[in-house]
């Protein structure tokens, strides 16, 4: 087995996330997204991700969409049919860092070709960890307790609808989710700089195949 770590390769600094999740600042070049067919164990992982969480009801409607919106994911992931791009890989341009709701997905911290079985040669397969950051608005400004119910209910819908669609055609082969860091509301001097508060959490989601 070989092991290949490329967390460290990706800058993570973006100036709209609490620092915790995003260590240092300043505008960052626009990346373009990998298409849905992208080739390959370290790109397609990220790009079918990308377009699972176009295709979900809650972040469909939570965006605004109906949830059988036929442009939906163009919308979600391109910006196109009048739609507006939020979901982003891996950094978003600074002009867009205030589009909510939003989910980023980079590279997580491990990546890795396991043997699947060996004779005259060996197969391997490979495997990985994705980071999912997601983010909106303050739905309840002035009301803590009724905005975090509000946005730990998005949270727990959002993943009820990604969970169905795991290794289900050709979908990502997810075998678990674990939570980075937990939703948490911006500090007040953000949220004064940027005119209202919103929330964060991160998630990794674990692959293989």
């Amino acid at each position: 087995m070989f092991v290949v770590r490329i967390a460290k390769l990706i800058p993570m600094s973006m100036s709209l996330f609490p620092r915790r999740l995003f260590p240092g600042g300043g505008p960052q070049r626009q990346y373009s997204f990998p298409t849905p067919d992208a080739d390959g164990p370290i790109v397609k992982p990220l790009a079918t991700l990308a377009t699972m969480i176009a295709s979900t009801p809650t972040f469909r409607e939570r965006a605004g969409l109906d949830a059988d919106d036929p442009f939906g994911s163009e919308k979600l992931l391109e910006g196109s049919n009048g739609g507006t791009k939020r979901i982003f890989f891996p950094l978003v341009d600074w002009q867009l860092h205030d589009v909510m709701p939003s989910a980023v997905i980079q590279f997580g911290p491990e990546w890795q070709e396991s043997l699947v079985s060996g004779g005259h040669r060996n197969f391997t397969t490979p495997s990985g960890t994705l980071r999912l950051i997601l983010t909106d608005d303050d739905k309840n400004p002035g009301d803590r307790e009724a905005s975090l119910r509000d946005f730990g209910t998005y949270l727990g819908q959002f993943f009820d609808d990604l969970r169905s669609l795991f290794a289900l055609n050709d979908d990502l082969a997810a075998t678990g989710i674990s939570q980075e860091l937990q939703p948490m509301m911006t500090p007040d001097n953000e949220s004064r700089s940027r005119g209202k508060a919103y929330w964060s959490a991160s998630y990794f989601i674990e692959w293989a195949g």
